[in-house]
């Protein structure tokens, strides 16, 4: 059960990071002028699946815990 609460929570981080979640208003107009149209769209999905997958283990960590 920690195993996959842990996961979900690092699947959550990540996805904060790549989405730019951490930063200031200013730091993300210069990220997002930094990076091209292709970059941005591929960090954007990239954060989409780890957020899905954070949610997926947190909702089986839950369960898991319920069922205990």
């Amino acid at each position: 059960m920690k195993i996959l609460l842990i996961i979900g929570i690092a699947c959550l981080l990540i996805t904060g990071l790549l989405s730019g979640a951490f930063t200031t208003g200013y730091q993300q107009r210069g990220n997002f002028y930094a990076d091209s149209k292709d970059d941005r769209r591929s960090k954007q999905k990239t954060a989409n699946w780890f957020f899905l997958a954070g949610v997926i283990f947190l909702l089986l960590s839950g369960v898991w815990w319920l069922f205990q």
